[in-house]
C-alpha cells in the first residue's frame, strides 16, 4: 500500500502542479523509484490511494505494466481512513507493506516482514534512531508502548525511535481501519496498543549497527536534504540513484550559460536554463525552468512559475 493522497501543503505552491509523489530525485520521479523498489523486493501487487491531482499519477503509471491499482478518495480520509478505503483489495494478502509516498530509503523490507510474520503482531513499524522525529517508545521486548508527546516520559525502560513511514500490516489488522471515514493512522495504533498490548511492535532498521539512508521529500528542507546527501555525502538511497562524481548534476538538454555560479550542491533538471551571472547555492532546478540572469538563489527549489525556499540551513 502506497499512501499518496495528501495535498503536500508544505510543498505549496509546487504541489499545486506536481503531486508530491511525482517530484523528481536526480530527475527520476519519486513514485517511479518507490514502485521499482517494491517490485524488486517481491511485491506481487501494489495499491495506492489518491486524492490530490489523481489523474497526474494515474497518467504517469499508465502503460508501464505495473501491477498497480489506484483507489481514489472522494474526500481526504487521512492515513487510517485511506488504508481502510483500500482494505478490501488487499485482505487476501499474507502480509501488507505500508509505505508513505514521500519517503526515500535504502532500508530493505525483508527483515521487517520476517519479524512481523514470526511475531504474530498486527502491525510492525519500521523504525530508526535518527532522521524522523524519535517519538515511538519501544520496550525491550520490542512492543510499542506509546507514540507521540508522551513517549519521552515512558522512555525510562524503553527506547525512543523514529517512524520511517513504513510498516507491515497483518490482514487481521484491517478490521481496525474504518471504511469511508476519516481517521489517523497513529490514532488507530494507539487504540491497538491500549486494547491489545503487544499487537504493535517495532523493528529497528539500525539494529546491530546496520547503516541506512532515509529521507522524506514532503517538505522543502527534507527534499533538499535528500539531494545534499546524494550530491555531497554520496549516499545511495536506491540503485537508480547513482551519486555523480561532483556535487552537481545537470540533466539532459540543460544549459548553463557562461558566468553562472554555483556553490554547495546543485541539481539542474532537463532542458532547464541557468542564465549568465545567475548564482545557485544548495538548489534544485526543475525541468524546463529558467533561472534569470543575475538572480541569486540559496536553499531553494525552482520550478516553472515559482520558487520555494527551505527554512534554516542545510
Amino acid at each position: 500500500m502506497v499512501l499518496a493522497a495528501g495535498y503536500g501543503e508544505r510543498m505549496m505552491p509546487l504541489t499545486a502542479v506536481y503531486p508530491k509523489p511525482l517530484v523528481p530525485i536526480l530527475g527520476i520521479p519519486l513514485f517511479e523509484i518507490l514502485v521499482q523498489k517494491l517490485l524488486r523486493e517481491g511485491a506481487q501487487e501494489i495499491h495506492c490511494n489518491l486524492f490530490h491531482l489523481p489523474e497526474n499519477i494515474e497518467t504517469f503509471a499508465a502503460g508501464r505494466g505495473w501491477p498497480i491499482t489506484f483507489h481514489r478518495e472522494r474526500e481526504l480520509l487521512g492515513t487510517g481512513g485511506g488504508i481502510g478505503n483500500m482494505a478490501d483489495g488487499v485482505s487476501h494478502a499474507d502480509a501488507i507493506l505500508l509505505h508513505n509516498g514521500d519517503i526515500l530509503s535504502d532500508i530493505r523490507y525483508e527483515p521487517a516482514l520476517a519479524l512481523h510474520q514470526q511475531s504474530g503482531a498486527l502491525v510492525t513499524l519500521v523504525l530508526v534512531p535518527s532522521g524522523p522525529a524519535a517519538n515511538v517508545a519501544v520496550t525491550g521486548a520490542g512492543a510499542v508502548a506509546t507514540i507521540g508527546p508522551g513517549a519521552e516520559a515512558l522512555a525510562g525502560g524503553a527506547q525512543l525511535l523514529g517512524y520511517t513511514g513504513m510498516a507491515v500490516l497483518s490482514p487481521e489488522s484491517l478490521a481496525f481501519f474504518p471504511r469511508g471515514k476519516k481517521k489517523g493512522f497513529i490514532d488507530i495504533l494507539l487504540e491497538l496498543v491500549r486494547k491489545k498490548p503487544g499487537s504493535v511492535i517495532g523493528w529497528n532498521a539500525a539494529s546491530h549497527g546496520a547503516r541506512y539512508a532515509w529521507g522524506e521529500a514532503g517538505s522543502p528542507s527534507g527534499y533538499l536534504e535528500i539531494h545534499r546527501c546524494i550530491l555531497i555525502e554520496k549516499l545511495r538511497f536506491d540503485t537508480a540513484l547513482e551519486p555523480p562524481p561532483f556535487p552537481f548534476h545537470v540533466g539532459e538538454g540543460a544549459s548553463v550559460e557562461p558566468g553562472a555560479r554555483w556553490k554547495g550542491f546543485c541539481e539542474i533538471g532537463r532542458r532547464a536554463v541557468v542564465e549568465r551571472d545567475a548564482s545557485l547555492e544548495n538548489c534544485v532546478v526543475f525541468d524546463e525552468t529558467v533561472v534569470p540572469r543575475g538572480s541569486v538563489h540559496e536553499n531553494e527549489i525552482l520550478f516553472p512559475g515559482g520558487i520555494i525556499k527551505a527554512a534554516g540551513d542545510l
